[in-house]
């Protein structure tokens, strides 16, 4: 009876290599994972200087003046389907400024945004508050 354990203790070479089949499909999962995350921190670094110029240049650029409009508050009812008196007005000047930067690659692109500009005196507010109702 010894003799027959013996003889079938251990794995077979059918067990081994299937063994080793999940082990190399798991180290190939577990290197795609890593693979990508590392592609993703290049990414991230990329992006992250990019927008360090960017950020950088728009502290500095110069504003180009637009158009003055003023933006009116208006009060409503709970609804939103009544409108009633202005409660305050905003004035406020559409400029654009342009930044100038370079991409990682070395070329230069130019990214335009838009900002409101809020005159000097829009911080006084009317003494009455807005418009009589």
């Amino acid at each position: 009876m010894i003799k027959k354990l013996r003889e079938k203790s251990g794995e077979t070479l059918v067990e081994v290599l299937a063994s080793m089949f999940i082990f190399l499909i798991l180290f190939g999962i577990l290197q795609g994972a890593v693979s990508y995350s590392h592609a993703s921190m290049q990414k991230n670094k990329q992006i992250r200087e990019e927008n360090t110029q960017i950020i950088q240049g728009l502290a500095s650029a110069q504003k180009v003046d637009g158009e003055s409009k003023t933006l009116s508050f208006i009060a409503t009812t709970s609804e939103m389907d009544k409108k009633g008196s202005v409660v305050f007005r905003v004035p406020f000047t559409l400029v654009t400024k342009t930044v100038t930067y370079q991409d990682t690659n070395g070329q230069s692109k130019n990214i335009v945004f838009s900002l409101y500009d809020v005159s000097a005196d829009a911080s006084v507010t009317p003494s009455e508050g807005g418009d009589t109702p």
